[in-house]
Parts: C-alpha cells; structure tokens; sequence
C-alpha cells in the first residue's frame, strides 16, 4: 500500500480571528476548536493556550500529543474515530503540519495515574522534541460525575478534529517535503525484516473499559494480525486513554516503520508489520507468541524481527514469548525494550529469559528519578493543581494527588515526562549500566 506524506513546515503559531497559514505562521481561531467541544456534551468548558519553548511553563496531566494531519483528497481523517464510516488508512496523500503539537490535557479523570507532564524550559527541556516547537495545549473541564470513558473518548475527538482543522489550513501552500513510502516490491537479494507492533489494549482494564484504538474499535484479546505499516502512520491506531510513553504524534511518526521505510529496497526488505496486544494470561501469551512467529515464517517470509512493547511488567514478557517463539523458526529477534526499576541493573531488570533472545534494546528506565525547577504558568490544570507523581493514583475512583504544587519545585521520574521516553523508539535518552 503507498502513502504519500505532504509536509509543511509551521515556523510559528498564533491565535488569530480565522484560522489560517501564512508566511509560515498558523494562525488558529479558538473559537472553531470551541465548535467541536459544544457537540461534545461532557465539556463544561475548554481551556486553549500556547506554549513556546523556553517558556517558564509546565503542561500538566497530558495524555495525548497530537500532529496536524488531513487526507488531500478522497479518503477519510481518523475512520472509525470521526467517523461511523469506514475506510483502510495509510494510502493516497496525507498532508502533514510539521514544527507543532496539540497537547491534549485531562484534569477531571479516572485513572489520573497514567498522566504526564512536560516544561518547555529546565533540564529535560534540551533532550525532549515537544518542548522545543511551539504547542497548542487543549484542557477540556467536565462536570461533576461525568463518565471516564465518555469524557476520555471526547477529548480524542477535538484532539483529532483540531488536528484536522490545523492540517486543512495547510493545503494552499506548497510543501517543502514530499516522501512516498511504499514496500509492495519485494528484493531478492536483500534480507526481510518485520516489525511487530505489540498495542496497549487489556492490561489494566479498569471498570472493564475498553480502549476503542483500533480503528475506533477496542482489541483487548486479539490474535496476531497483519497490517499494512502505512495504516499505522495513518490512523489506524488511535489511543484515548492515559498517558504511556508513546503519544499520537509517535504513532504518526512512527520510527521503527519509517527507518525500515527509509531503508526498504537499499539495505533491507520491509517484510511488514504484525500487531498484537498485551497477554495478561498466561495462556493467551504462549498462543499469540507461537502465532505471531508462525505468521512472520509462512506468511511475511521474515529473515529478522523488531518487536516493541505495550507499557509495562507483562508486556514486556509478551514481547520475549514473540522474540523467543520467531528465533526457534530461525528468525533473528531484537526486542525493544523500557526497564522498570532504576535502581537495579539492566540484566536483572530486563524480565526477558529466553535464552535463544540474545540482542535486546533498551530506550530508557521508567522510574529514573529527577528534580525539576518552579515554574512561573502551569497549563491543563488550575493554577493551584498538585504534581502528580509516580506514586500518586486513584481511590475508589476519585483522584488522589500527594506531591507539591505544581508551580513548584517538584520531583519527577522519566516515564512521567511526555517527550522523553517511547515505547516506539522515539525516545531521547537512554539507561547505562556502569
């Protein structure tokens, strides 16, 4: 399947009184974004701001990071998201705003654990993307008692119609990039390498919740199924709940598919892509590991394998089942990998005991402890919001927050800071043993 991805640049973003492109400025007109939220009918109200870098700003219960993006002509925006109608992403021609980010904020929600944060200046400022381009940070308030679910759902849609609405504003002006990615040709000579995509669906099923993301459609106990890299860069995959290091923007942009893009027909063949789940039993794992291995032999013909992860413990043993079950078929396997506990090793930590799974990459440990400097504005959360930290949960579904004010001074981990570490590999930092 071939995808053509249109990219314009956006040197600056403003608010203005339509929204528009311009001399490499976007301007946006809040209240067309306010239009999406009055359909939504669990907003009490929508905050909208920007933040720049190197703003004394930090950006508060984030669970989501959006890129501009519209199809040109034909197909549809985010199917099965925005839409009751269906259409296969990852085919025609995508326009692209590069250079911003819609943050999307939740500060009235379930499971308040899975938040992040990000500033757009301090110490891990120089080493996150985000906070170096400008941001157009959403945070819709809902009113007492409104359904987790409903509201997590709602915010996804104005994230995505917002990023719509940006991308269209675009479509007059001339790209500065445009890249074709397209694998259907296979060559002989070169190896096959597939990819296999393991997404965050059942673990953690709180109030046996769902996550609609795939196609808009929840996926809790699937089996390994084939799909086309371009599907994922285009909307097929489109999560809503809380924040686990990978955003909307990494998904959009997915390293691993675009590295083997890139290379596909050069130094290697981009055999395709499998998507599975998290197992959290142990005898759906042994069966998705054995099927996944089964279908890169006999069907994608695969020579080597990546494997990412879903978010934590038994997803990263999940991901060794595969990388273990693909080797026994003579597939070579690398796993890549978040360590868990920043205190230990990386040999003790790891939680993959295949011993035939003897290459394993990993992107960052989770609980690596920081301090971070007060702040003079604190976004997606009223002015005197705590900080929530690792530790700090939810209770009979209430929200507890036990840190420091927000504004303050306030410690941190790295899996908290959206920007820094990804489970797709998009990740600026990495764990040394020494």
């Amino acid at each position: 399947m071939k995808l053509t991805v249109e990219t314009v640049r956006i040197k600056d973003l403003r608010f203005g009184d339509e929204t528009r492109y311009e001399d490499g400025i976007l301007y946006v007109d809040k209240s067309e974004i306010l239009s999406f939220a009055r359909s939504e009918s669990c907003f009490d109200t929508l905050k909208i701001d920007i933040a720049r870098p190197g703003d004394s700003t930090r950006i508060i219960n984030v669970v989501d990071v959006v890129q501009p993006r519209c199809k040109v002509l034909g197909n549809i925006d985010w199917p099965g998201v925005l839409t009751e109608e269906y259409d296969i992403a990852g085919k025609g021609v995508t326009r692209a705003a590069e250079g911003m980010g819609i943050v999307l904020c939740q500060n009235n929600t379930y499971w308040s654990r899975k938040w992040g944060s990000f500033d757009m200046s301090g110490p891990c400022a120089s080493m996150n993307a985000y906070a170096k381009m400008p941001e157009l940070v959403i945070e819709p308030v809902a009113p007492a008692g409104a359904d987790f679910r409903e509201y997590r759902e709602a915010l996804r849609r104005v994230g995505y119609k917002t990023s719509v609405l940006l991308a269209k504003a675009t479509l007059g002006a001339i790209p500065e990039e445009v890249e074709t990615f397209d694998n259907e040709i296979q060559y002989p000579d070169l190896p096959k390498i597939a990819y296999s995509y393991q997404i965050y669906s059942k673990q953690y099923d709180t109030q046996n919740y769902r996550e609609p993301m795939f196609y808009g459609n929840a996926a809790p106990d699937i089996l390994p199924i084939v799909v086309q890299p371009t599907e994922i860069l285009d909307g097929a995959i489109a999560h809503c709940g809380g924040f686990r290091c990978v955003t909307t923007y990494e998904i959009q942009n997915h390293p691993v598919i675009l590295e083997l893009m890139r290379r596909h027909g050069k130094e290697l063949n981009f055999a395709g892509v499998i998507v599975t789940v998290t197992s959290v039993e142990a005898k759906h794992r042994s069966l998705v590991s054995k099927m996944a291995a089964s279908i890169l032999k006999e069907n994608l013909k695969a020579d080597g394998l990546i494997v990412t992860k879903g978010v934590g413990g038994a997803s990263t043993l999940c991901v060794g089942a595969i990388a273990g079950e693909a080797e026994k078929l003579g597939i070579k396997s690398v796993p890549i990998i978040q360590i868990l506990n920043g205190r230990s090793n990386l040999s003790v930590e790891c939680m993959i005991s295949e011993p035939n799974v003897d290459s394993i990459v990993c992107s960052g440990t989770y609980y690596h402890n920081f301090t971070l400097p007060p702040v003079e504005v604190v976004l997606g959360g009223p002015e005197d919001a705590l900080y929530l930290s690792g530790d700090d949960g939810v209770i009979g579904g209430h929200k507890i927050a036990s840190g420091s004010p927000a504004k303050g001074e306030v410690r941190s981990t790295y899996m908290k800071q959206v920007g820094l570490m990804s489970q797709v590999g998009a990740s600026f930092g990495k764990a040394v043993d020494y």
